[in-house]
């Protein structure tokens, strides 16, 4: 599902929009916890190694998306539920808005996007390429 949320009817105005925007915080909250897990899971893998397999392919979603500029349907759905919830979304990605606070020139934002995919890809690897001995 990477479409809008669906509406609530029959939920009061305020309160449905206090859920919206409580839904946007959720949704918020679990996105940076995911770009927290895909530059440091793979730390996890001498603690409990059959998570490499998780992990790699949180990488290579993370990775994938940023560098083919895809787009994360997370950030579709917390915009969705801001404006739902009666708040202007950003304008920019996820990473930029609440990651990095910067504001990238909007003609840069495809070469910064595959930039950070690549740099996360790499890391992982490094961080790989160390815990399993080459």
């Amino acid at each position: 599902m990477t479409g809008p949320l669906p509406d609530s009817p029959g939920v009061a105005a305020g309160t449905s929009q206090a859920a919206w925007r409580a839904l946007a915080l959720a949704l918020a909250t679990a996105h940076v916890s995911y770009v927290v897990f895909v530059l440091f899971g793979a730390l996890l893998i001498p603690v409990w190694a059959p998570f490499m397999w998780v992990h790699l392919a949180a990488v290579a979603w993370a990775g994938g998306t940023m560098v083919g500029d895809l787009g994360c349907p997370i950030t579709t759905w917390e915009k969705d539920a801001l404006r739902k919830g009666g708040r202007e979304p950003y304008p920019e990605g996820f990473l930029q808005h609440h990651v990095l606070r910067t504001r990238f020139n909007p003609a840069n934002a495809r070469r910064n996007h595959a930039i950070l995919g690549l740099a996360a890809i790499g890391m992982n690897v490094a961080v790989y390429w160390t815990l399993l001995g080459s």
